[in-house]
């Protein structure tokens, strides 16, 4: 057999191209039973879609690249896999495709592994980076092509699109509430600085000790479980800590190990507050107290900004959403 079109499907359906079209862009409006005969008929005639051609018919192909920051190929953390699950739950019903790149905001022009070369070539309309350095290329380049695009996170330039929690606000709230708590001497563990809301959240925590007059650890460059683990021993040989205040739960579980091999207890002896409410951590023992985030709606807002400047680039519409956070205190607090 020759190669199959979009007509013969079709043809063989006894449905209309259109119907076909819709069926093959998850759209909504399509009946279980119309999209079952129709991708019956596909797998039987082996018809598979051109997206290069179909992107170049139409100018659109409805792919929007997601980019994680590589970290020393250590990018995809719970964080991350929770996120892109809403992005990619969200992208289907709005009938786009999300393809996920492990990228590095320093130097992906020369890594053709790097999903940059999907946005380049004109095979995906629009880009959005999971995370942002403060000096990233990617986002001067998108800005000089007129690619549509949005930084999830807290970029320099306030003129760059982006969604992002209020990350001075995360730090002062998990300061200000263990210093509700009757905490004293406070720990915070905290990611790369290569990142301007790691420099927002240790701004709002140390704004928040100084008002409670409390006594502070900061220590960057925290970003694996492992690396949180060998510090919090070093800390709990050193200094005489009672809460730990970890920017992610997955991290909090090296802490947690830490603590219980030097035979303390949590929160007897020492606190632990994480950031993300990431599913496991309610499963911790004791579960972790964390500083939450709406991960449905930071996702929608993500796409849906992406995608209005794929229909409409001319469009000036707000491009800057900072959404709050809130504690949820569990046991380990």
């Amino acid at each position: 057999m020759g190669n199959v079109t979009i007509v013969d499907i079709a043809n063989a359906c006894g449905v209309s191209i259109k119907s076909v079209s819709r069926v093959l862009n998850n759209s909504p409006n399509v009946s279980d039973a119309m999209r079952e005969k129709v991708m019956n008929t596909i797998k039987e005639q082996g018809y598979q879609v051109n997206m290069l051609a179909r992107g170049l018919k139409g100018s659109r192909t409805n792919i929007i690249v997601v980019f994680a920051e590589r970290h020393q190929e250590e990018h995809l953390s719970i964080w991350h896999t929770i996120m892109l699950k809403h992005l990619f739950t969200y992208a289907k019903k709005q009938s786009m495709k999300v393809v996920l790149s492990p990228s590095s905001s320093e130097r992906f022009e020369e890594d053709e592994t790097d999903g940059f070369y999907l946005i380049a070539s004109g095979i995906a309309d629009g880009a959005i980076l999971l995370e942002n350095i403060v000096e990233d290329a990617r986002v001067d380049y998108f800005e000089s092509h007129n690619i549509p695009y949005v930084v999830f996170g807290e970029p320099v330039n306030p003129e760059v699109p982006s969604v992002s929690l209020d990350n001075f606000d995360v730090g002062y709230r998990g300061g200000e509430y263990l210093a509700g708590k009757g905490f004293e001497k406070i720990v915070l563990f905290i990611g790369e600085k290569k990142f301007l809301s790691t420099y927002n959240r240790i701004e709002g925590f140390e704004t928040a000790m100084k008002e409670y007059r409390k006594k502070y650890y900061v220590f960057s460059g925290i970003d694996t479980v492992e690396k949180a683990y060998r510090k919090a021993r070093e800390v709990l040989d050193s200094h005489d800590a009672e809460a730990f205040f970890v920017s992610g739960d997955e991290r909090a579980l090296g802490v947690y190990r830490a603590i219980y091999e030097k035979r303390l207890t949590i929160p007897g002896d020492i606190a632990v507050l994480g950031i993300d409410n990431i599913t496991l951590g309610n499963y911790y023992y004791p579960p972790i107290s964390t500083i939450e985030q709406d991960f449905e709606i930071l996702a929608k807002t993500c796409i849906d900004y992406v995608m209005n400047k794929i229909e409409n680039p001319n469009c000036t519409d707000r491009k800057v959403f900072k959404f709050p956070c809130r504690v949820k205190e569990r046991q380990s607090t």
